[in-house]
């Protein structure tokens, strides 16, 4: 008998309670196998998760740059060292609808970042402000 099947059974029998354990050794009860199913193997969740954050708050950082007036001033924040490209995904998808999360470098998360947030309100405000009147 190996370390691991010794293991395994001793950890079996300290399961039993004293009286059963006593039915065993008095023969008035006996220990079955029973084969488990395997179990079906964990999927990956649907949005990687990142290992680290680099401490960024994530919830902060995307009222920041709904707060920025400008393409311009959304460009330069993101130029953080602490946004890496998954930190950029995070607050991509956080941002909503009008930002694409499908960039594969830093530099297209954040042109994607940027055209949908401060870029697509400085391109609806330029519609709206006598474009189509």
């Amino acid at each position: 008998m190996n370390d691991l099947t010794e293991i395994a059974l001793r950890r079996s029998l300290a399961a039993l309670s004293p009286e059963d354990l006593a039915a065993v050794a008095a023969g008035r009860a006996r220990l079955e196998v029973h084969h488990l199913a395997p179990r079906p193997a964990r999927r990956p969740p649907a949005t990687p998760v990142p290992a680290h954050d680099h401490g960024v708050d994530v919830a902060a950082a995307v009222e920041r740059i709904n707060g920025l007036p400008t393409p311009a001033a959304v460009e330069d924040y993101l130029k953080d060292r602490r946004f890496t490209v998954s930190v950029l995904k995070q607050m991509a998808r956080a941002l909503g609808p009008t930002v694409l999360t499908t960039g594969r470098s830093k530099a297209e998360v954040r042109r994607d970042i940027v055209a949908g947030t401060a870029g697509f309100r400085s391109r609806s405000a330029a519609m709206s402000d006598g474009a189509w009147t």
